[in-house]
């Protein structure tokens, strides 16, 4: 009788424990864990393993300052932009060199030059991992998405031009990284919700991660979970929006993405309860965008967390069935660091001009 108690005992303590997020877990949602893997189903990307100068960069508080690196893409001039001012006669009436002219622009001089010295003393410099990131964004013509290990950096759109993610030059990288609360939780809490986190012996080898950039309609984008191996939930990923074609093709997209988990995942990913998101652009066409842990740490979307640990729940796929039944959106409540305050009251000029110059950039970029 004892014995058959404490079996029981045990087979339920492994059933609880197997619904709890573990650090063992969250390390296989890493991104450079499972890229290889599953290459041939999901975007194609690139890992550069962030080294610690740049780690410790974008977890620095204070202003926001470009690297070295990112000068010559916010500054594009040349010497003949300044033949329209013309000739100055710097002479007085008897032919001499006015004295105070000459005082002042001394003065200038010298307060240029502690001016470049200051801003140079302030600016970090990363010329090979620079160098590695703008030779990817050639490779990927100019176009691409980036995160690390486990989070994009989509709460800071407000930044990013045309308030989106997609990476053009080494200036909006840096920019989208060092604005987002999601990289920074990435690099100081990434087992906050573990139930083992205060034993956690995992090093985290941090990477940023580049994509090939897709245009893709959130409507076609879907996060599905796992529980014990089997694809118990699949629900919208955007549920601030209302899409009308999902509603009318829910069963061809609920028979493809199963199709899609039998024969690409569901006995290839180590995790036994995780989630994964995918874009099914049309019939018979999925592709994997990532995997994420089964916990709090995941947007658990037209779910709750307490239905999705329900073993005995049936299978469901959840959407917006009208517009009255979407979300705001989640990221509605993400602060402008001070930066952005200083852009927008324009109280440090010089940051405004670089800010708009880079706008200008990309704006002649986009008209190419």
């Amino acid at each position: 009788h004892t014995s058959g108690l404490k079996l029981l005992e045990s087979l339920l303590q492994e059933k609880t424990s197997a619904k709890k997020m573990l650090v063992e877990d969250v390390m296989k949602c890493s991104f450079p864990n499972w890229y290889t893997r599953f290459e041939k189903v999901t975007i194609k990307s690139e890992i550069i393993p962030l080294p610690k100068p740049v780690l410790e960069y974008l977890l620095e508080d204070g202003q926001l300052v470009l690297p070295v690196e990112c000068n010559k893409e916010n500054y594009d001039g040349i010497e003949e932009d300044y033949d329209d001012f013309g000739d100055t006669d710097w002479t007085d009436s008897g032919g001499q060199t006015s004295t105070a002219v000459a005082e002042s622009s001394t003065t200038v001089a010298e307060s240029s030059t502690i001016s470049a010295e200051d801003s140079e003393l302030s600016q970090k410099s990363f010329p090979e991992f620079s160098t590695e990131v703008k030779s990817a964004l050639d490779r990927f013509n100019g176009q691409m998405f980036c995160k690390l290990n486990w989070s994009s950096p989509k709460d800071a759109t407000w930044i990013g031009f045309n308030n989106s993610l997609k990476v053009g030059s080494l200036s909006q990288l840096y920019l989208l990284l060092k604005s987002s609360d999601f990289i920074t939780n990435d690099l100081t809490l990434p087992f906050k919700f573990c139930e083992d986190k205060e034993n956690a012996s995992e090093r985290v080898d941090y990477a940023l991660v580049l994509r090939k950039w897709v245009d893709v309609n959130p409507g076609t984008e879907y996060r599905c979970f796992v529980v014990n191996k089997e694809l118990k939930a699949i629900s919208q990923r955007d549920d601030a929006s209302f899409y009308d074609h999902i509603p009318k093709q829910q069963a061809s997209i609920k028979q493809d993405i199963f199709s899609f988990f039998h024969e690409h995942i569901q006995h290839r990913f180590a995790c036994t309860n995780y989630a994964f998101d995918v874009i099914r652009s049309r019939k018979d066409r999925v592709i994997l965008v990532d995997f994420n842990p089964f916990g709090e740490t995941t947007e658990s979307l037209f779910f709750t967390w307490e239905e999705l640990r329900d073993e005995a729940r049936e299978f469901e796929f959840r959407f917006a069935t009208d517009s009255s039944g979407v979300q705001p959106s989640p990221y509605r409540h993400y602060s402008l660091p001070r930066d952005f305050v200083d852009l927008s009251t324009g109280s440090d000029p010089a940051k405004l001009i670089d800010f708009l110059n880079l706008r200008t950039q990309n704006e002649e970029s986009d008209s190419d």
